[in-house]
């Protein structure tokens, strides 16, 4: 009896002691899949285009769900052409966030900085670019679609740049020659050399990476944006090869000059050598 009662004490001990090593190391699992769910993540999305903001707007909400409420802030701006028609959303799987500015007679540009997810929040960077005063008002806006599968609640935070005049123009020291290689659909990467020139002209040589590679020069002009941020390669494409100026590297931008964005978008800069 004194045997099967001692088994049966060691067995109780046994049991709460693996039930206690079960509870601790579920307790730090648990721990540790919330310490990685609240950790901030960048988020990818896609800048809508061909969206004006109306006229009776005051404010925007900064998240929008559904079209009939998108519609109440935003009309179509399209044009002719073949990329004319505005940015497809689809409300079923995707919403926006919007941000703008009040009305200005300066040339103001909205562009995206980061996108992040950290636990139940979204934080949404974008810079406000101001650059030389026109002879007429606008409300530049900007509109950012992100999927539903990264929901949160959404902060906007503007962040002025160069609001005293100085730009990357009349304050970086642009002028040299940058290297790097940029992604290629078809071939390894396009290796990318660009010489930038005081007298505002370019010498670029393209490599495309491969089995057979080919090799390309061009030399022409270059020209500024307003805002003295983005250049703008002038060549015989009918595609602008648009170059956003930081300091010691060049950005490789899209062919609306929106920075290309996801998982490849730091392979889109080179380096100023």
């Amino acid at each position: 009896m004194r045997i099967f009662k001692f088994l049966g004490t060691l067995l109780l001990v046994t049991s709460v002691f693996v039930g206690c090593n079960l509870n601790s190391k579920k307790s730090k699992d648990t721990k540790g899949e919330t310490t990685k769910t609240n950790k901030a993540v960048a988020v990818t999305y896609k800048v809508a285009s061909r969206y004006f903001i109306k006229n009776n707007v005051e404010e925007l909400p900064s998240k929008i769900d559904s079209r009939e409420e998108f519609e109440k802030y935003f009309g179509a701006a399209a044009v002719m052409g073949k990329n004319g028609m505005p940015t497809s959303i689809d409300f079923e799987k995707e919403y926006v966030i919007a941000v703008t500015v009040d009305a200005s007679n300066k040339s103001t540009e909205l562009q995206p900085v980061s996108l992040t997810k950290e636990g139940e929040k979204i934080n949404f960077d974008f810079s406000v670019i101001e650059g030389s005063e026109t002879s007429y008002t606008t409300r530049p806006s900007l509109v950012i679609i992100v999927s539903k599968e990264m929901d949160g609640n959404v902060t906007t935070n503007p962040i002025k740049a160069m609001s005293d005049g100085h730009n990357a123009k009349n304050s970086l020291d642009w002028e040299g020659e940058y290297e790097g290689t940029l992604p290629c659909a078809d071939c390894e990467g396009i290796k990318t050399t660009i010489l930038l020139k005081n007298n505002e002209t370019y010498t670029m040589i393209i490599t495309y990476l491969g089995e057979e590679e080919g090799r390309e020069i061009t030399e022409g002009n270059f020209e500024w944006d307003t805002a003295g941020t983005v250049i703008t390669l002038i060549n015989d494409d009918e595609e602008p090869y648009k170059l956003k100026v930081v300091e010691g590297a060049i950005q490789k931008l899209d062919i609306k000059g929106k920075e290309i964005t996801g998982e490849l978008a730091k392979l889109y800069f080179l380096q100023k050598k």
